[in-house]
């Protein structure tokens, strides 16, 4: 009699250990090709944002223009910030012109009889000066930081003031003289100290004449994440940038506090520059109210790499900014002038 025999039928097969590794593998190389895809794209989205916050801001000191016949002041003369003598801050374009930002609550809260910010946490204006406004900051220049020097706020975006740094402080009663009239004769941007500029006066035309650019804020040092990039301040390391320097210096420039004038240390040239946290350039709005991406490309002044200062320009001891060759205005330079006769077109940035 013939038996039957039963088999059990065949597991499911598992991985061996090459396959597996293989696997892994192939899993690697797809995470190492998509993901600089998608921080590329959240990129373009973060510069969308930031264009976004430039086109509003643009539109709304272009608003300001309707109502008040020009530009705000880059820097208007406010009480002293600290009080005495040789501490002046002034009042930035921004604070003026906070109603046009849709922030007109916050306007009514600044007392401008009072300095824009003195007293601390406590001191009559507190409220505005550590108050942040959204649209001040890009998204590109990371979270926004913690609050610092008694929680005032910080922006990402500053006012153009030109070729020149022309003087960020005033002479206060009593506290000496000093004769910055030469220096304020310079100044050629948009936005200058204790003067307003109407749209009649962009002889450059408005399309080729920028009007506010970025500042990438999360390339100070430490040190200098305290000390500048107040937003209702005035100054040049905080709301006013010069083209005096080239753009994006953290690119251009050796990381050193061994120079006077390097970026890294916060009396720098990168305080004073425009700059961005977007590859390849940065975005600035122009007086016609459109927004271009400035390339990193943009020719400048020639300037010396170590220290950053631009060849063949001396300063005399009035102040005046005098160029001699091989100095020679760029392109960068033309495009922050509001009338100084520079030919240049559009593909030239």
């Amino acid at each position: 009699m013939r038996t039957r025999t039963s088999r059990r039928p065949d597991g499911p097969r598992g991985f061996t250990l090459i396959e597996l590794l293989v696997v892994i593998a192939i899993i690697g190389v797809l995470i190492a090709l998509l993901l600089p895809a998608v921080q590329a794209a959240r990129e373009a989205a973060r510069r969308a944002q930031c264009t976004n916050n430039l086109k509003q801001l643009a539109l709304g000191l272009h608003n300001y223009v309707d109502s008040n016949g020009s530009f705000p002041m880059g820097s208007w003369k406010n009480l002293n910030f600290y009080g005495g003598c040789g501490g002046g801050h002034e009042g930035s374009l921004f604070l003026a012109a906070l109603a046009y930002f849709e922030q007109q609550s916050l306007f009514n809260a600044q007392n401008f009889d009072l300095p824009y910010f003195q007293g601390g946490a406590t001191g009559p204006n507190a409220t505005v000066a550590i108050t942040g406004v959204n649209l001040l900051w890009c998204p590109s220049d990371g979270d926004v930081p913690e609050q610092r020097f008694y929680g005032m706020r910080r922006l990402s975006y500053k006012g153009n003031n030109g070729t020149w740094n022309s003087p960020g402080r005033y002479d206060w009663p009593g506290c000496g003289t000093r004769d910055y009239s030469v220096m304020k004769g310079q100044a050629n941007g948009i936005f200058t100290f204790d003067n307003v500029t109407k749209l009649a006066e962009i002889r450059d035309g408005t399309s080729n004449t920028m009007l506010l650019g970025e500042h990438a804020f999360g390339k100070l040092d430490q040190g200098g994440q305290q000390e500048w990039g107040w937003w209702t301040s005035g100054n040049y390391g905080d709301t006013l940038f010069t083209t005096l320097f080239p753009m994006n210096p953290h690119r251009r420039l050796a990381d050193s506090t061994a120079h006077t004038g390097v970026w890294g240390i916060n009396t720098s040239i990168f305080v004073q520059a425009a700059s961005s946290m977007h590859p390849g350039g940065m975005n600035a709005a122009m007086c016609d109210g459109s927004v271009r991406f400035i390339k990193d490309t943009i020719a400048t002044m020639p300037f010396d790499g170590s220290t950053g200062l631009p060849i063949g320009m001396t300063q005399e001891a009035t102040g005046r900014y005098v160029v001699t060759p091989p100095a020679q205005f760029g392109v960068w330079q033309a495009i922050s002038t509001r009338k100084g006769g520079e030919v240049i077109s559009a593909d030239q940035f």
